[in-house]
């Protein structure tokens, strides 16, 4: 079966529920509905003052793992501080006005953190500028713990049927024609939970004769609809079908962590994906999983069990 044809979309409105996810959510949830208790009890005792501030928990809770998704917490507070507020409250124009300011500062406080925490790379890290020379002298490096290369990343999206039963590959069995972006989910993952590298798509390696070939993504661009045949198309695709699909965990700041570019090399064009060492575990969901890699030499491997929580525990332990 070929999918060529909606490679690039995603529905807009789709989001994938990792573990993670539903955990933040019932924590996000609880601290909503506990402060709203607090809030009560406390504003029929005739103690109101500090109930306001009991809602930044939640809203800087949100803000940190999810920034866009802040305001819609800072705007569920609101309207429930409000609505017990109504309750307590003397229908005067100061008490009405002190409630509108308290709800706005909520919204205020959500996207000062949303654009504190999107920007936070830039005063922090630095990314690699990329010039011919610097990219080539990565190229001629060959691949490592740091670099890695791939020839496209959608190669498999047009096999048929019977080229996947027939394949040797795990992946092409496991993940069909899903199996290249899987790859290029499993590789960011690996350099996100290791100490970040770059992958970079449009290189043939012949590791017989231990040779490296600039091809570019031009084959890739073919399988995109004629519209998205081009960098930005290809961006997309990257972060709409790879990204959020694979690594919902990121995808809200994605832009924390990776950076993708497309640099022309040779006549051709390749996509530079930068990828930065992540603050937090990241795992790669597959709808029915949910997979911890890291990098290795010049691979990237799975772990598990007793091996993933020591790992995760000293790297991701805090300073």
């Amino acid at each position: 079966m070929n999918q060529s044809s909606s490679i690039g979309y995603t529905d807009p409105l789709q989001f994938h529920w990792s573990h993670t996810d539903l955990v933040r959510f019932w924590v996000i949830v609880s601290f909503i509905l506990s402060i709203i208790g607090i809030a009560y009890i406390s504003m029929s005792a005739g103690y109101g003052t500090i109930v306001p501030q009991l809602f930044y928990f939640p809203i800087l809770y949100t803000a940190y793992f999810y920034p866009d998704r802040g305001m819609y917490v800072a705007c569920s507070c609101g309207v429930a501080y409000s609505f017990v507020a109504a309750f307590f409250i003397v229908p005067e124009l100061s008490a009405v006005g002190g409630i509108i300011v308290q709800v706005l500062l909520f919204i205020g406080i959500a996207a000062g953190s949303a654009i504190v925490l999107k920007n936070r790379e830039n005063v922090s890290k630095s990314l690699p500028v990329d010039d011919a020379k610097t990219l080539q002298t990565m190229i001629n490096a060959g691949e490592s713990d740091r670099i890695e290369f791939k020839l496209q990343s959608l190669w498999s999206t047009g096999l048929s049927v019977e080229e996947i039963l027939a394949s040797d590959s795990a992946e092409i069995r496991k993940y069909r024609n899903n199996a290249s972006k899987f790859m290029i989910a499993r590789s960011i993952a690996g350099f996100l939970n290791t100490d970040g590298g770059d992958l970079i798509i449009g290189i043939q390696e012949d590791r017989i004769k231990n040779r490296i070939h600039i091809v570019g993504i031009e084959e890739d661009y073919r399988k995109l609809h004629e519209k998205d045949r081009n960098p930005d198309g290809y961006r997309r695709m990257i972060v709409d079908s790879i990204i959020q699909k694979y690594l919902p965990e990121v995808f809200d700041t994605v832009s924390r962590f990776i950076r993708i570019s497309f640099p022309s090399l040779s006549g051709s064009t390749l996509c530079h994906v930068h990828i930065m060492p992540s603050d937090k575990p990241v795992f790669v969901f597959t709808g029915n999983e949910e997979l911890f890699f890291i990098r290795v030499d010049a691979s990237t491997r799975s772990i598990t069990g007793k091996t993933l929580t020591n790992y995760t525990l000293s790297r991701f332990a805090s300073p």
